[in-house]
Order: structure tokens, then C-alpha cells, then sequence
């Protein structure tokens, strides 16, 4: 959008070679990120996509051989920079033709996708076979751990092909079999994909499932959160994360939201731009787990001004954050924080959008969204927390601080303090009627002295 038909916006100013925030990625920019990729890490380990190289543009202006053909631009560049690099790919809510419309079975699209835009290349013959079936798939980083693409576009409210379905394309039965057969093989899982469940945190009462999906979704990565231990989306276009919390208020699950290349301005109210992006996590081979990560972005009013791609790190987590790692337990403590701790909210706030907005304005209901968002994935409890009903979203802060390099201990969940709580009333209840019992006794006889701390009646 903006770079197919002009050199000039609508108001007169030109473009920039590497785009404009009212626009989506022209191609210098999405070759300038990919190229930015290698300059920071040649070789890393894998690369997930998760999806959305289509512009946002109406139905009208494409079909489906242009969508096959942009997918498969961004294809072949990223193999030709990374030949020796497994590449994940999964598809965006933008991604089928027409926009959101993603197809619940093999109507043709996901074989085009297979043929057309080249994914045949970098999936192997059993992921081609799967995702044939409905745009998802399984593989392997190593032998202990499993790498689940999914298309959760199927469960976008958008997507009216699917409305009326209990299981589209059989994807939530099948993810919970590859679940299953992981705990039985002791294996840990990746889950990537496109879509969230949960709201957006930018603008209040926008979620983005259709709530029969969402809770369907979220009583899986529950029951296996023991095995799922990463979980990469994107959709959003801005730098967020998400924790799933068990009924005991515990936060037993990450979902990291990175934030996108194209800085195209959302047409949703109070949205905003945001500067290009990309992400480099980093994680224990042995075991999966993923404790940090490096977040780097092109200033694009600078990039313009030079003629010049200059990817710099905006942020690691752990530092910019103060969190000893990325583990739930740290990711809760951090969220909680957001209540009364304006300063690190404030540096969250200016990352959410990859450094457009540096001074961000968010008043009690603005943090409020914010903060709900990311506790609560459910969406009746979302839709409590956002109205005040539920307020587990501004609980009392725990510390951040760290000594002697020691981790900070566990938080106490909620519930233990309701318990704890009623024990003491209850005891308190009972000496109250002890000593009463016990005042009227001895108004009407005496107490042998056996049984009595005075050789005495007890008056």
C-alpha cells in the first residue's frame, strides 16, 4: 500500500526508500530486514515467520496468483540469505485471498502456497502433507524438542468460513494429540503461529478469537503447559507478551508477541505506527527454554533521511526489564509491577510500539487495557477485569530486585492467603467459644486440680 501505483502520499510528501508509517513495507525494507537478520546473527539456529506478508489492501487489488506471488517473493529472499537455515513458516490472516478468509480444508490455497510461493522447498514432504490439510504442521529442532506451526487464522472472528464449526480443519484435535505424544516421548514443544487468543492491548474489547476457539485453545496450552515451553505470535504489529493464568491466580504459561516489520499505521482508533522490527531469542539447547531475547529495529525517519539501513538493538529483555529470565514467574512479577511502577510501564509502553511513540500519554483506563490484556487470555474474565469487576489485574507488587545473584523466591499465590485467612478466623472463633465455655463452667463447680492451673476455683 502506497508503493504499488506512487512516489507521493495522498498529502504531498514523498516517500521515503524505506517506506512511511502510513504505509506497508516496500520491498527495499523487507530485504533490509532479512539482510539486517544476518547481519546480526549469520547462523542462527532456525528462523520462525509467523506470517502476514500481504499489504492492506482491499480484495479488488489482488487474487490469488499476486498473494501466491508476494509470499513467495519473501520465500525465495529469505532462503537465498539463509540457504543452510530450517526456516518455520506460518501464514497471517492476510495471507489467503480474500483477506481473512482462511480456508478450513484443502480447497486448493494450501497446495498453491506448497507450489506457488515455494514453501515446498523449505518443508519437508510430511509438513507438506499436513499442512495441505489446513496450513499447519509439526517438526523437530532437535530430537527433545517439537516445533507446532499452526494456523490459528482459522479461529480469527474475521474469518466467516468458520463460524459455525466445532474444530476447523481438525487443528485442535491434532494439536492435542501432538501434545500428547510429546508427554508420552518426554518431549517439550514450540507452538508458532500467526493470531493470539486473548484481547489486544491497545484497544479495549477487541479480541481476536472467536470465544468458543479461544477457550477451547486455552484449556489445551493449560493442559499441556507442563510440555509447551514457548510460544511465538504475531499479528499485533506491536511488542507485547502474554501470560496464561491457572485458576489458583499462578502463571503457568508465556506467549511472546513480536512486532512487525511493516510500520504501517493501524486504521483502528489510537493505534498507532511503529518502527520496522526483528527479533533474536536466545535459549538452553539442552533443555528449550528460552531466557532472553534481542530486540532490534530501523529507525525509519532516520533510514529515509540517509538513504541508509542501520539495525540497531533496541532492547534486551532481561536488562531493559530487570527479570532475571523470561519464565512466567519473572513475566507475572513484571506485569505486576506495571501497576505502580510508572517508570518501567512508561519504558514498556515506548517499546509496545518499537520506539514511535517516545512519549506515550496512558491514563488508568489506558494501563488498564494494557495490563488486562496481558493477564487475562480468557475473555469473560478479561471482559471483568477490563470493567473493574475483577481486579487480580492490580494486586500488590512483588519486588524485582535481585541479590547475591540469587533468583527471588516464588510469589505466594492468592488463594494460600484467603486459606491462611479463614484458618486464623476460625481459630479465632474457636478460643473466643473455649474461653466462654469454659468462664460458665466455672461458675458452677470447681475444677479438680488435676485438670486446673490454680489449687482453686476459678472465679
Amino acid at each position: 500500500m502506497c508503493h504499488q501505483s506512487t512516489s507521493k502520499l495522498n498529502n504531498g510528501t514523498k516517500l521515503g526508500i524505506y517506506g512511511d508509517f502510513l504505509c506497508d513495507s516496500p520491498w527495499q525494507l523487507v530485504t533490509s530486514a532479512i539482510e539486517g537478520m544476518r547481519a546480526n546473527n549469520a547462523e542462527p539456529d532456525f528462523i520462525i515467520w509467523t506470517g502476514d506478508s500481504i499489504p492492506h489492501v482491499n480484495n479488488s487489488e489482488l487474487d490469488r496468483t499476486e498473494v501466491f506471488k508476494i509470499i513467495g517473493n519473501v520465500t525465495r529472499k529469505l532462503a537465498e540469505v539463509f540457504p543452510n537455515i530450517s526456516i518455520f513458516p506460518v501464514l497471517g490472516n492476510h495471507d489467503p485471498y480474500p483477506a481473512n478468509q482462511m480456508p478450513p480444508g484443502s480447497d486448493g490455497y494450501y497446495g498453491g502456497i506448497l507450489k506457488n510461493s515455494h514453501w515446498e522447498n523449505i518443508l519437508d514432504s510430511d509438513q507438506q502433507t499436513q499442512f495441505n490439510n489446513g496450513g499447519y504442521y509439526s517438526s523437530y529442532i532437535q530430537s527433545n524438542l517439537r516445533l507446532l506451526a499452526l494456523n490459528t487464522n482459522l479461529y480469527y472472528q474475521l474469518d466467516t468460513l468458520v463460524k459455525d464449526m466445532e474444530d476447523p480443519a481438525g487443528q485442535l484435535a491434532w494439536f492435542e494429540k501432538q501434545l500428547i505424544d510429546c508427554r508420552s516421548k518426554k518431549e517439550k514443544a514450540y507452538v508458532i503461529s500467526h493470531v493470539p487468543p486473548g484481547a489486544f492491548e491497545r484497544l479495549a474489547r477487541m479480541s481476536w478469537f472467536y470465544p468458543q476457539f479461544n477457550q477451547q485453545y486455552l484449556k489445551i496450552i493449560a493442559d499441556y503447559s507442563d510440555i509447551i515451553i514457548g510460544q511465538f505470535y504475531g499479528h499485533e504489529h506491536t511488542d507485547s507478551f502474554r501470560l496464561l493464568i491457572d485458576q489458583h491466580d499462578e502463571a503457568i504459561n508465556t506467549m511472546f508477541l513480536s512486532p512487525a516489520v511493516t510500520p504501517w499505521k493501524s486504521t483502528l482508533p489510537g493505534v498507532g505506527a511503529n518502527n520496522p522490527s526483528i527479533r533474536l531469542y536466545s535459549y538452553i539447547k539442552e533443555t528449550g527454554v528460552v531466557i532472553d531475547y534481542k530486540q532490534y529495529y530501523l529507525n525509519l525517519t532516520e533510514a529515509n533521511s540517509l538513504h541508509k539501513a542501520d539495525w540497531k538493538l533496541e532492547y534486551q529483555a532481561t536488562e531493559a526489564f530487570n527479570i532475571p529470565d523470561l519464565s512466567p514467574t519473572s513475566l507475572d512479577r513484571l506485569s505486576e509491577s506495571f501497576r505502580d511502577n510508572d517508570y518501567m510501564f512508561n519504558k514498556y509502553l515506548v517499546i509496545n510500539t518499537v520506539g514511535y511513540d517516545t512519549n506515550p500519554q496512558c491514563n488508568s483506563t489506558c494501563k488498564r487495557n494494557q495490563i488486562c490484556a496481558i493477564r487475562q487470555l480468557n475473555l469473560d474474565r478479561y471482559a471483568d477485569c477490563i470493567s473493574g469487576r475483577r481486579d487480580t489485574t492490580f494486586r500488590p507488587v512483588l519486588t524485582t530486585h535481585h541479590h547475591h545473584g540469587k533468583p527471588d523466591r516464588k510469589p505466594v499465590p492468592r488463594y494460600m492467603f484467603y486459606i491462611i485467612g479463614s484458618m486464623a478466623g476460625v481459630i479465632l472463633l474457636l478460643t473466643i467459644l473455649f474461653a466462654v465455655l469454659c468462664f460458665n463452667r466455672g461458675k458452677r463447680r470447681r475444677v479438680p486440680f488435676k485438670y486446673g492451673r490454680f489449687a482453686g476455683p476459678i472465679n
